[in-house]
């Protein structure tokens, strides 16, 4: 992984995974630099934190990835950057794939931030109503861990 101040930049596939905070070192715009065909897939899973700076830096990165003609498609995005997108609008833009949520076993107890395929389940998405999904660790069906109205947001643009 290639270093960017505190966030690191790495690769897998076509994706650009990035991980760790997301604030005003990050340099986002250069990762425009890396798109492919019109296209730029960021793998968002380990992000840690955004910060207000790194919101900034992400809405500024969109603007000109749509100025550009890029195509920006995220992968795996962390809660913490689904929250960003569910509180600022002008955040909003690439096309979310996949993204974590929380779910909690009401069974054993166990709590955890869980993968949602965004296209698989996009209808049901529309309809706010999130995919069950097994527990890790007694195998019950984990229940949705927050309002789906406020959590799922990001999804109606």
């Amino acid at each position: 992984m290639k270093s960017r101040g505190r966030m690191q930049i790495g690769s897998k596939g076509e994706a650009l995974v990035i991980s760790g905070p997301i604030d005003e070192s990050s340099r986002l715009l250069e990762l425009l630099d890396r798109s492919r065909d019109g296209r730029l897939v960021l793998d968002l899973g380990g992000v840690t934190f955004i910060n207000s700076l790194g919101v900034r830096d992400w809405i500024r990165m969109q603007a000109a990835a749509q100025r550009a003609g890029i195509a920006i498609e995220l992968h795996r995005v962390a809660e913490p950057v689904i929250h960003q997108l569910n509180m600022i609008i002008a955040t909003r833009g690439a096309r979310v794939a996949s993204f974590f949520a929380p779910y909690a076993c009401d069974r054993c107890g166990r709590e955890d931030s869980l993968l949602i395929d965004a296209i698989a389940h996009a209808r049901a998405l529309a309809q706010l109503s999130p995919p069950t999904m097994p527990c890790a660790e007694c195998g019950a069906d984990m229940a949705f861990n927050d309002f789906p109205e406020r959590y799922f947001s990001f999804l109606s643009v």
